[in-house]
């Protein structure tokens, strides 16, 4: 997640253990006193792409909209989902219930207040206090992923290859959070040689790997990581300029 300029929080993703995420985002709860240092408000969502892994958790939003303030009229404050057309109308089929200002139908109660909001590569758009701009990625043969620059940051999941425009938004990051499942190669998704390559190629001041597979034991890995690349652990966090 994104924490913008005045507290403000936009997820990336919305995976199945969203709700563990929200309560403790620091790793640092002892699971029996009230956790105080949960996520109790989301101003949007950055969506990458449909899979399971990245969307099934969208139910859990109804927790932040009902501790989100609630409109004069009663009505819950809607979380925008930006996103690629095709992976929106794709959401929206799968989670028909979710997608609404929370008052129609039988669901008013109890389902999440989402809105989609459609987003075009290269166009940059605002998010709370945020100038975020969305790109294509191919996820091999399961499609197309959508990355995003927001400031120094960019964020790339589930790739199989960085096409050629996106190279010129990739430039001068002071933090690449990048995909890499393992070390051995994979139809869909960026292996170690092949995320070692990008990295070079773009030469960012910080590199996180995220979206590791089950193969990869993080302590295995800490010596032989270049100066500049980590992998991403629950709690992690880092700064950059926005």
């Amino acid at each position: 997640m994104l924490f913008g300029p005045q507290g403000q929080v936009v997820l990336i993703d919305t995976g199945p253990d969203l709700l563990h995420q929200l309560r403790d985002p620091y790793a640092d709860w002892d699971g029996r006193s009230y956790p105080t240092r949960a996520v109790e408000r989301c101003d949007g969502v950055l969506l990458t792409h449909c899979h399971a892994d990245h969307s099934h958790g969208l139910n859990e939003l109804r927790h932040l909209n009902r501790l989100m303030r609630r409109a004069a009229d009663g009505r819950r404050t809607p979380i925008p989902i930006y996103g690629h057309p095709g992976h929106l109308a794709e959401l929206t089929g799968m989670f028909p219930y979710c997608f609404g200002d929370g008052t129609a139908g039988g669901f008013q109660y109890g389902a999440p207040a989402l809105l989609p909001v459609p987003v075009a590569d290269g166009v940059p758009f605002p998010i709370a206090g945020l100038a975020v701009t969305p790109f294509a990625l191919s996820h091999g043969p399961a499609g197309r992923t959508t990355g995003f620059r927001c400031g120094g940051m960019a964020y790339l999941t589930d790739l199989k290859e960085c096409p050629e425009a996106a190279i010129p938004l990739l430039q001068n990051l002071d933090l690449l959070v990048l995909d890499m499942l393992r070390e051995e190669p994979h139809p869909t998704h960026f292996c170690w040689s092949e995320a070692l390559d990008l990295v070079n190629r773009l030469r960012p001041a910080r590199t996180v790997l995220t979206h590791l597979g089950p193969e990869v034991q993080v302590a295995a890995w800490t010596d032989r990581l270049p100066v500049g690349i980590e992998m991403a652990v629950d709690g992690w966090q880092a700064p950059f300029v926005p």
